[in-house]
């Protein structure tokens, strides 16, 4: 595990955009996994910049969305589809990405649909994750399945409490789709983000802490290829 941290989220949002942009120019034709949520849209905008001047090509390689709030779909603010394709997705070629649907109710065949488009894209290369209140990665919330796939999932109370920050107001959200935390493990390369004084006391127990299930960020620890990026805020009390 490598931690790399950096004066503040402007200067971490241009490093973790770095990070992408080399493996995506060293990597094209593989598949790539980015967490939706305000901690990589920073990020997300300098690769757009980086796009813009020729520096990377964002669609010389494949996307799998992370997750999905159920019951919202790409046209609701604040649902992960929405989130990604203005940040991110509508500066890619549409047929290089496939996401969630929150609102098609056959759960069962988005999973299976999207495990088959991890493996025919021979597994995931580079996956960026977000660290959540409560340790979450995704939609892997405490106790999460260990299992490869993908996963209907009820949300952590933590989790919906934060949720109306994306919405605006308070949605009666109950689950989420995503992909499992064991498949993004098998990733080539992981990165962790976070950034903010309020992600210090899980940022803490997730890198210090021991790995335990009840904090879903600690099973990243046993990667090989993890880097954990922060900003001196999350990073303060370790």
């Amino acid at each position: 595990m490598t931690v790399e941290i950096s004066n503040n989220y402007n200067e971490l949002s241009i490093q973790v955009s770095e990070k992408i942009a080399g493996y995506i120019n060293a990597m094209p034709g593989t598949l790539v996994c980015l967490a939706a949520g305000n901690t990589p849209l920073g990020a997300f905008r300098e690769l757009v910049a980086m796009q813009e001047r020729g520096e990377v090509d964002l669609s010389s390689v494949w996307y799998a969305g992370l997750d999905e709030w159920i019951g919202l779909g790409p046209g609701d603010v604040g649902s992960c589809a929405q989130v990604m394709n203005e940040a991110l997705y509508k500066h890619i070629s549409k047929e290089r990405i496939r996401i969630f649907d929150g609102l098609d109710s056959d759960e069962e065949k988005q999973c299976r649909d999207m495990e088959n488009w991890i493996k025919s894209h021979g597994g995931l290369g580079f996956t960026l994750l977000g660290i959540g209140m409560n340790g979450h990665i995704g939609f892997n919330e405490p106790g999460a399945s260990d299992a490869e796939g993908c996963f209907l999932v009820d949300l952590d109370d933590i989790t919906k409490s934060v949720s109306k920050k994306y919405f605006g107001k308070e949605l009666p959200i109950a689950k989420g789709i995503t992909i499992g935390w064991r498949t993004l493990f098998n990733a080539g390369n992981v990165v962790l983000m976070a950034s903010g004084k309020e992600k210090a006391p899980i940022v803490k127990a997730a890198l210090q802490g021991p790995v335990t299930p009840d904090i879903p960020a600690t099973q990243f620890k046993k990667h090989n290829k993890l880097t954990v990026m922060l900003d001196k805020d999350a990073a303060s009390l370790i």
